[in-house]
């Protein structure tokens, strides 16, 4: 079904937490292998799947980009790359943008939520600063929210598509 609508295969809190009784390293040889095996059968439908580093509340497996980028040379294969959410990124990255510069190409889906859940506009962020980045890395793919429907679904999806599109036409304008 992916190949048909092109889209990502994404990876998010499903991959579970390390189990009672079970080492971390096992979980990770656990994750790894998975994700090889996962990968291979995606990539015969030229299909990409992305694992989304989740923060230290959610889950012990991958939480930073550097997780995820020692994570990618473990599995080994070219289809395997990122999700990467400014949500959980305020959480557990320094500088969201250093993070997302060390990523690079390996970036295969971005979901954008503001510091406090929201959606862009709400929390202190810098959107302006971050999708700069996201632009620099050459990533052409979509940027989805995934952030609570404060104060309803339809309002925050209109509240952060109208932010977004003012940031993205002014960052437009300033390289222009």
């Amino acid at each position: 079904m992916a190949k048909h609508f092109d889209a990502v295969i994404i990876l998010g809190l499903i991959r579970g937490i390390t189990p009672e009784g079970q080492t971390h390293e096992q979980s990770k040889r656990y994750l790894v292998q998975a994700l090889q095996e996962c990968a291979s059968e995606a990539a015969s439908h030229n299909v990409k799947y992305a694992l989304e580093p989740l923060n230290r509340y959610e889950t012990d497996l991958i939480h930073t980009v550097a997780d995820g980028l020692d994570l990618i040379k473990q599995v080994g294969a070219e289809n395997f790359g990122l999700l990467l959410d400014t949500f959980h990124m305020n959480i557990e990255e320094p500088v969201e943008e250093e993070s997302i510069r060390a990523c690079g190409d390996r970036v295969f889906h971005f979901h954008v939520a503001d510091s406090n859940r929201w959606y862009p506009g709400a929390g202190h962020l810098d959107f302006k600063s971050i999708l700069s980045v996201l632009v620099s890395t050459g990533y052409q793919g979509y940027v989805s929210g995934e952030f609570m429907p404060k104060p309803d679904a339809d309002t925050s999806a209109n509240r952060s598509i109208v932010y977004l599109r003012q940031l993205l036409a002014g960052s437009l304008s300033e390289k222009d």
